[in-house]
């Protein structure tokens, strides 16, 4: 059991550390919202990994050839990389002041919880690594404890560094001018807007 949770612990940690449009969805959250909307974000994108994780691991073979499937790259990039521009279009055109003391409705956690989802679901590098994940603990013919050890190293890792992402977030915001968090919204915007459109190039081509 313990080999297996150490192994996905080491996963995990590879993950976290890797820079993206999730990384920067949470930052931006944590920076502009505080910790609670920044937990939002992140309870999003650890739903859409639960999702990946057990249709990964209860149909391998299905998926695999999903994801081997020329069209699956196609649409998954298309879909991934129109709604990466969608939402870097509006972090752009955004120019309500940051707030900090503005309290936030049950709505607006909702949005930010489907943002994340949306986020890393149509991220086809979330799908190849939850692929790949499942084709590594499967060779060793795991039983079910310890496959679960296993993915609970990875999303346990992932999910506290999330949180420690979001509150270092929140505790830089503290020293930031309000003139500086709005820049760094135009910047998070870039990123995903550039990271949208590569996505579609290195699909289509």
């Amino acid at each position: 059991m313990l080999a297996y949770l150490l192994k996905g612990i080491g996963y995990g940690l590879v993950l976290s550390i890797l820079i993206g449009p999730i990384f920067f969805a949470l930052l931006q959250a944590g920076i502009e919202k505080g910790i609670k909307i920044g937990i939002a974000v992140g309870l999003g994108i650890w739903i859409s990994d639960f999702l990946y994780i057990l249709i990964a691991y209860s149909g391998l073979n299905w998926i695999s050839n999903l994801t081997g499937s020329p069209n699956f790259k196609f649409y998954i990039g298309t879909i991934g990389g129109v709604i990466l521009i969608a939402f870097a279009i509006g972090t752009l055109l955004d120019k309500k002041p940051v707030n900090k003391t503005e309290k936030i409705s049950q709505s607006g956690f909702l949005a930010h919880a489907i943002k994340g989802f949306l986020i890393n679901t149509v991220n086809p590098f979330t799908v190849l690594f939850w692929v790949a994940m499942s084709s590594e603990v499967w060779t060793s013919e795991p039983s079910t404890m310890q496959a679960v050890f296993f993915f609970g190293g990875i999303s346990g890792i992932i999910i506290l560094t999330d949180i420690i992402k979001i509150i270092l977030a929140k505790k830089i915001s503290n020293y930031l001018k309000l003139s500086y968090i709005l820049i760094f919204r135009k910047i998070v915007g870039a990123v995903l807007l550039i990271s949208g459109i590569v996505l579609i190039y290195r699909t289509a081509f």
